[in-house]
């Protein structure tokens, strides 16, 4: 689970901060820079996977695109930081005790034209390392559910508890150097190139023997950013297209195979809480391929390329929420798109409930963005689940994303930080269609 990010110099973020919750709604209008962060957050998970330039090249937009516009040009540097609360260690199944979950991770990437005129980009510095307690940590402090699953390691530290930083060329190991003393007959550059060099992150390095590296390496490649388009929702799919949903959700036969009976069957009763007449649905081989029908209550037996583009979508986003793994992140970009604001309200009712903590392990995490008043006004009770997008001028008068978390109340004093429910309402009024003012 990422409960905070920064991003500076990506796009229209920069000097960017936002606490996320279990369950987040970002609003706002278009241009407000909100996919901009689903893109932070799916760089950050292609440096856990590839090198940097693949998981530049991966994103929207040509790789200069990535860097934000200056007035001079782009910039030089892109710095993404996160902190992790992890889930418990396990080792063949079974929870190690005595791990450390609470965790920040920070890379920064750096362009730099050659003489040739080519660029280069390449890591600059990257630190791993594990939070300093909970008298430090204000974000476990607001959610005291989840506060029995944040644990800081032991005192003094170790590398898998410690501090991992890179910075150029020259590797620091704390709070011991036990890993420097492994590798003192090597040079600290030639040390570096065994992590990957400057175009792989430790993320996406082997580092023998660290967990906390590897863990927090699993926490961000588990992030799915997915826009489902209804046409490819419709098609059967291959039976080896992948038991992963995919972002578009085009292998959705196949990932509902994949998933285990018990969680077909919530998806089954989720349904029929949210779609009139919803009785079952199946996956029916047909050749090589795997294809998606829904029977309702009439006896009428409908195969997914008849189907809505809401009811295809809301099958979809159950398919990804109740197959995903524990603490991961979920982020899905206007999940309103085709759904009634009735059916809307009722997914968001089951949205609460899938990310509330219950015993001791993490809830998945859920990130919407959206431009829609009926998320606004579905989450209007929430108001710590509720974030506001727009775009500021800076001192340098360029424009840049902020995002402000709803004020669950309105007192005297302001917090240029939030944003007011009075705002809010304003923002649902002026969406508002005459007809129902």
């Amino acid at each position: 689970m990422i409960t905070r990010i920064e991003v500076d110099g990506f796009k229209s973020l920069r000097g960017f901060a936002l606490d996320l919750e279990p369950l987040t709604a970002i609003v706002g209008a278009n241009g407000a820079g909100k996919s901009n962060l689903l893109d932070a957050l799916h760089l950050l998970s292609g440096l856990a996977r590839t090198s940097v330039t693949e998981a530049l090249k991966s994103g929207r937009g040509a790789i200069r695109d990535q860097f934000s516009r200056l007035r001079d040009g782009a910039a030089g540097r892109i710095s993404i930081s996160v902190e992790v609360l992890l889930g418990a260690y396990t080792y063949e199944g079974v929870a190690v005790d005595g791990f450390a979950t609470r965790a920040l991770c920070k890379i920064d990437l750096e362009r730099v034209v050659l003489s040739s005129g080519i660029e280069d980009i390449t890591i600059e510095e990257q630190q791993i390392r594990v939070l300093d307690g909970p008298a430090a940590d204000p974000w476990i402090a607001r959610h005291p559910a989840l506060g029995p699953m944040a644990y800081y390691g032991s005192p003094g530290g170790s590398f898998e508890e410690g501090t991992f930083r890179l910075e150029g060329k020259r590797p620091v190991v704390g709070p011991d150097r036990r890993v420097l003393r492994q590798h003192r007959r090597e040079a600290a550059s030639d040390f570096w190139e065994d992590l990957g060099g400057p175009y792989h992150s430790l993320l996406a390095s082997v580092v023998s023997g660290n967990a906390l590296i590897a863990r927090i390496a699993e926490e961000l490649r588990a992030i799915r950013i997915v826009q489902f388009e209804p046409s490819k929702l419709r098609l059967p799919s291959d039976r080896a297209a992948g038991a992963v949903l995919a972002a578009d959700g085009s292998n959705l036969p196949t990932a509902l195979v994949a998933l285990a009976p018990e969680i077909r069957a919530q998806i089954r009763a989720d349904l029929a809480e949210l779609i009139p007449g919803f009785r079952s649905f199946e996956v029916v081989p047909a050749d090589e391929e795997l294809r998606l029908e829904m029977e309702f209550t009439d006896g009428a037996r409908v195969p997914a390329r008849v189907l809505s583009d809401g009811t295809l979508r809301l099958i979809a986003f159950l398919t990804l929420l109740r197959g995903a793994p524990p603490g991961a992140l979920l982020a899905v970009e206007e999940p309103e798109n085709g759904i009634y604001p009735g059916r809307l309200r009722a997914l968001i009712d089951k949205l609460v409930d899938a990310t509330t903590p219950r015993g001791d392990v993490l809830p998945p995490q859920v990130l919407l963005t959206s431009h829609s008043p009926a998320i606004l006004a579905a989450l209007h009770g929430r108001p710590e689940s509720l974030v506001f997008a727009d775009l500021v001028r800076r001192g340098d008068e360029l424009r840049s994303t902020r995002m402000r978390h709803v004020r669950a109340d309105d007192g005297p004093e302001r917090d240029p930080s939030t944003v007011s429910r009075r705002e809010i309402e304003r923002i649902l009024d002026a969406a508002r269609p005459e007809d129902e003012a």
